[in-house]
């Protein structure tokens, strides 16, 4: 017997996460059919973010997906009809309303309250627990950064380690010779690293990368021309064990003495898909540089 895919009259009906959930697998097994890790990567390559288990626990009932993972969804399983659209994003509205709030907008949301920022943050991060982490990913490794000058050169080998284990390792700085560069200088200040030493980083960081791309097909570096807020490493970010880190920029600061935290899937749900959300973003506007060529594609 042939499935077909819900209809507005069906979509109509729905208020809970099962009954959506029932939905969005009816809508692909009508269709593409695509799994979990499909159609994470579809929406990595195109600038829509679908962690992979954030997408299971969608489909599988257990939590409702967030609009915009709602809309990669439809987007994937081209469904265009935009009267359709609205009848399935009417049907999320509908089960949200009913979804207790798990991000809060202020303090006074917060069962406990204020939380003192010294339980939140660190001052230094620890490059040997990066080291590790990026050695023992089991499936993807992303690093955010504006030339992570002092990070590459010694993940240089956990890198490796990796790329030849087969992990799909993204790593994103800024462009050279672009408004970005011109920023972390500024951002640096008068005692931090000048625009010809930052790019002289940059440089000798693409070809360390380049070297490293000699272990396999797995590593993949783009530029921006964007100064992100914050510098991030991730370990396996589609899976529940996903874990993020992330040190807060700071203006003519000391460079390794910045506000530092992590964020778990397993206990930060809402906030940890926020920033996964905002590296595909970010993944998505940059330019790729060609490994083999040495240029931005």
């Amino acid at each position: 017997m042939k499935i077909t895919a819900p209809d507005a009259e069906q979509l109509a009906t729905v208020t809970t996460p099962a009954e959506l959930a029932r939905c969005m697998k009816q809508l692909n097994q009508a269709g593409e059919s695509l799994s979990v890790r499909d159609l994470e990567t579809w929406g990595m390559n195109r600038g829509l973010p679908m962690r992979r288990a954030t997408v299971g626990d969608a489909l599988s009932g257990k939590r409702p997906p967030s609009a915009q993972l709602l809309r990669g969804f439809l987007a994937a399983m081209r469904v265009q009809d935009e009267m359709l659209v609205s009848a399935w994003l009417d049907a999320l509205e509908r089960v949200m309303a009913a979804q207790p709030g798990t991000r809060q907008r202020g303090y006074a949301d917060r069962a406990t309250g204020p939380v003192p920022a010294h339980s939140f943050f660190v001052e230094t991060d620890d490059v040997d627990e990066i080291y590790r982490s990026v050695a023992n990913a089991r499936e993807q490794v992303w690093l955010l950064g504006t030339t992570l000058s002092r990070h590459i050169p010694y993940l240089q080998e956990s890198l490796r380690r990796a790329v030849t284990n087969k992990c799909a390792v993204r790593i994103l700085l800024i462009k050279p010779g672009s408004a970005a560069m011109d920023m972390s200088v500024l951002r640096a200040g008068p005692l931090g690293l000048g625009l010809r030493q930052q790019e002289e980083q940059l440089t000798n960081n693409l070809r360390i990368l380049r070297e490293v791309a000699e272990s396999g097909n797995g590593l993949e570096v783009r530029l921006i021309d964007y100064l992100a807020p914050y510098t991030l490493y991730a370990y396996d970010p589609g899976l529940d064990t996903g874990r993020m880190e992330m040190r807060l920029g700071s203006f003519h600061g000391e460079h390794h003495l910045r506000p530092t935290f992590r964020v778990e899937r397993s206990r930060d749900e809402v906030w940890f898909d926020y920033f996964y959300e905002q590296f595909v973003s970010m993944w998505d506007a940059a330019d790729r540089y060609d490994l083999d060529n040495k240029s931005v594609c």
